[in-house]
């Protein structure tokens, strides 16, 4: 992804990792780790392992949690890039280790995706 592809917005002055999904009627960002941890753990991954196949459904869960919790029939393209480059950084961040996914893999997936988008939207 390249600052090309989406307008950087650096005049946002109040976003902030709760806030960042305000745009969406999302006014606590908790709610989408909250309800992303529920869909993995529908579909037995309540442990995390650095894999790709992980990684996957980590994505998955939280797409269709966000479209759970918003009343739009798909994702924004400047949300998917987030959710790509959030991805990436939360797989370099905890590869080849052990953690706890809903006390430290979830929480820093959602920060980073958090951050991204704030910068993304516009």
């Amino acid at each position: 992804m390249t600052e090309d592809e989406f307008y950087i917005d650096d005049s946002i002055e109040e976003c902030t990792t709760t806030g960042s999904f305000t745009d969406h009627d999302i006014e606590d960002g908790s709610t989408l780790i909250q309800r992303s941890y529920y869909r993995l753990a529908d579909g037995d991954r309540t442990e995390f392992e650095p894999t790709g196949s992980f990684f996957d459904a980590l994505e998955s869960a939280f797409i269709w949690a966000y479209l759970g919790t918003v009343r739009e029939n798909s994702v924004p393209e400047h949300v998917e890039a987030a959710i790509d480059d959030a991805r990436a950084l939360t797989a370099e961040e905890f590869e080849d280790q052990e953690a706890d996914l809903r006390t430290e893999v979830l929480p820093a997936f959602y920060r980073h995706l958090a951050g991204f988008h704030c910068a993304y939207r516009g």
